[in-house]
């Protein structure tokens, strides 16, 4: 009678989680609105926010106000955050990939409707980056609940879930017109320096901290965060800049979202996009710095900007790769 009972327990357990996994939409947008219409100032908001960031388990790694376009008066301000143990379990799954997932990012901005909050959907760029459209979905529901439970406990407004950005049915981000900017995550993270002969880790990455303090000269690109990964020698450095920030809203406009239209700064509901991560870990006796390419990150949280924006803008990866890289190099060269 006991075999029967937990045998039966056990097949409603599997029923239980076959639901839930059922539950969980295929159809995912980049993007996920959690609260709108908030009836508070932008810094009274921006206040609760960042006190319910710091009575939670999650962990403030900076507040960061992101450059609206030319002309544009409305203000976005990216909360970046992440929570250390799922930040863990996201690493044993895969180390390669993971530090690209750690850091969460929401995003609280204005437009003609008020005042709103939104989030990188985890459930979309977890399929992406671990490279899975089944295995992780759960654990990325989990978090992206309490990530939407602390925003609408700290603000009052309309609780929302309305996606936004490029809508997606499969993590896998195929080639724009056969060509351009697809593949398997993994395969799109490069090595863009590196360190030889190191014998101090933290000494290197502040190095290279430095060698970002000062805004880069076409985009403006430095240093926006630096968090240290426990239990590995790896850091992930978040890098944006105001000039890169305002041309990206103004490409994508108001994307997918026809309702956005006429705003007159639409694409800033994109800022969570920013900053972008480099990867600094020791490889053996070397210091790595490590970095998507950038066209396919750009296609990650901009392809609603659709094929022609793409196409009109082919040589802005590319130039934001090489300003980093530029810096790098005239810091280390420096200091031979």
């Amino acid at each position: 009678m006991k075999i029967r009972l937990v045998v039966g327990v056990f097949i409603l357990l599997l029923l239980l989680g076959s639901l839930s996994r059922s539950e969980i939409p295929r159809e995912q947008g980049v993007y996920e609105y959690v609260v709108t219409g908030i009836p508070l100032s932008y810094d009274e908001a921006l206040q609760k926010l960042r006190d319910a960031v710091e009575k939670s388990d999650f962990r403030l790694i900076s507040l960061y106000p992101v450059a609206s376009p030319e002309g544009c008066h409305y203000r976005s301000t990216v909360l970046l955050v992440y929570h250390p143990i799922y930040a863990m379990k996201l690493l044993e799954i895969n180390r390669k990939t993971a530090p690209f997932l750690i850091v969460d990012r929401i995003n609280l901005f204005q437009d003609e409707k008020g005042l709103h909050v939104s989030i990188v959907n985890p459930l979309n760029v977890t399929r992406t980056i671990l490279m899975d459209d089944q295995k992780y979905q759960e654990i990325a529901d989990a978090h992206r609940q309490e990530l939407r439970h602390l925003i609408q406990q700290a603000l009052p407004g309309k609780a929302t879930a309305r996606q936004y950005g490029q809508i997606r049915k499969k993590g896998y981000i195929g080639r724009t017109m056969g060509v351009m900017a697809g593949g398997p995550f993994d395969e799109k993270i490069g090595e863009i320096f590196r360190v030889e002969a190191v014998s101090d880790f933290p000494a290197t990455v502040q190095k290279i901290e430095q060698a970002l303090q000062t805004p880069g000269p076409k985009w403006g690109l430095h240093r926006v965060f630096t968090l240290h990964l426990d239990r590995v020698e790896c850091d992930i450095i978040g890098v944006s800049g105001a000039t890169m920030e305002s041309r990206s809203f103004e490409i994508v406009g108001a994307g997918a979202d026809d309702s956005r239209k006429k705003y007159q700064c639409p694409g800033i509901d994109h800022a969570a996009a920013y900053p972008f991560e480099l990867i600094v870990c020791r490889d053996g006796n070397a210091v790595s710095v490590r970095m998507v390419d950038m066209m396919y990150r750009m296609k990650m949280y901009f392809e609603d900007a659709g094929k022609w924006a793409f196409a009109k803008n082919m040589g802005m990866p590319g130039s934001l790769t090489d300003e980093v890289k530029n810096c790098l190099k005239k810091a280390f060269a420096a200091g031979k």
